[in-house]
């Protein structure tokens, strides 16, 4: 792929992701806290924290990685959709990563593990509930939650990487419409040639396929598809992946009820029901997780 090709689908989602959110305004019911730095990559390193107003006390706290083909996106589409997990009773953490092609795997790992080392340094601050910890992610970054729970619950997995993985562990983990089994059947690079090169592709050949090192200590899972999503032949294999090393697992391929096309990550609009119906239900989940 050119970066012609990549630049003609950002501006294709760009203009996608403009009409799902036009009309849409903050709501006032959360607190914001914005553009706070947490790593050496200036805007790419860049994060917001959403929580319900007039909170004092700790809450259970979600880390969503934003989607868009690992060259695309950032903090600021997604912050109407981390806002609503917000009003649902949640702190939040809402954030921008390194993108290719100018940054090639694993930098998005380097900069989501950076996250959760400032949001330990920085915990009683912003509320953040480690004992309540959530991570979700939608498309690549559904992938890059699966991986980045697969390092954090798999020690021998971790020791793959040059980066040293807090003391941390996920309460759940919500996939949503993710690129997963990557690797499994070509190699990475063919599959996205503008996120791995030749080296990175060689030097990495050992954290592909995620799945292969996914063990029973992955944490509960929520994995949501759609009925027209692109990616939805790869939600139930890894759901019964899961279900095989008896990780609670609750998976829901969403459809709507008047036979209307759902496509991809449609979670992240707030203008449908059945949007809300998917993150009602997932974040409800979460909450059952906790004691």
């Amino acid at each position: 792929m050119t970066k012609i090709d990549l630049n003609q689908m950002k501006e294709e989602m760009k203009a996608g992701d403009a009409a799902r959110d036009a009309g849409l305004k903050e709501p006032e019911t959360i607190t914001s806290h914005k553009n706070i730095s947490y790593g050496e990559h200036g805007t790419d390193n860049l994060l917001d924290v959403y929580y319900p107003k007039d909170r004092t006390t700790k809450l259970p706290t979600i880390v969503n990685i934003h989607g868009g083909g690992y060259f695309y996106g950032d903090k600021e589409l997604y912050r109407f959709y981390c806002m609503n997990l917000a009003d649902r009773g949640f702190c939040v953490v809402n954030f921008n990563y390194r993108l290719a092609p100018e940054h090639l795997y694993p930098a998005p790992l380097e900069d989501t593990n950076n996250v959760l080392k400032w949001m330990l340094e920085n915990e009683e601050e912003y509320l953040f509930n480690f004992d309540e910890l959530f991570l979700v992610g939608d498309s690549a970054g559904g992938q890059l939650a699966e991986q980045y729970a697969t390092i954090v619950s798999n020690k021998e997995y971790a020791k793959l990487f040059d980066f040293e993985v807090p003391n941390i562990s996920f309460k759940g983990v919500g996939l949503n419409c993710g690129v997963y089994f990557l690797g499994s059947q070509k190699d990475p690079k063919e599959e996205f040639p503008y996120y791995f090169n030749q080296e990175s592709s060689e030097s990495y050949a050992k954290h592909f396929p995620v799945e292969n090192h996914i063990t029973k200590e992955f944490p509960t899972a929520s994995i949501t598809t759609a009925s027209d999503d692109f990616l939805k032949e790869v939600a139930a294999p890894l759901a019964e992946l899961l279900e095989k090393l008896e990780v609670k697992t609750d998976y829901n391929l969403y459809k709507n009820e008047n036979g209307e096309p759902l496509y991809h990550v449609f979670h992240i609009g707030q203008k449908e029901d059945i949007s809300h119906q998917c993150n009602d239900e997932q974040t409800d989940f979460f909450k059952s997780l906790i004691s």
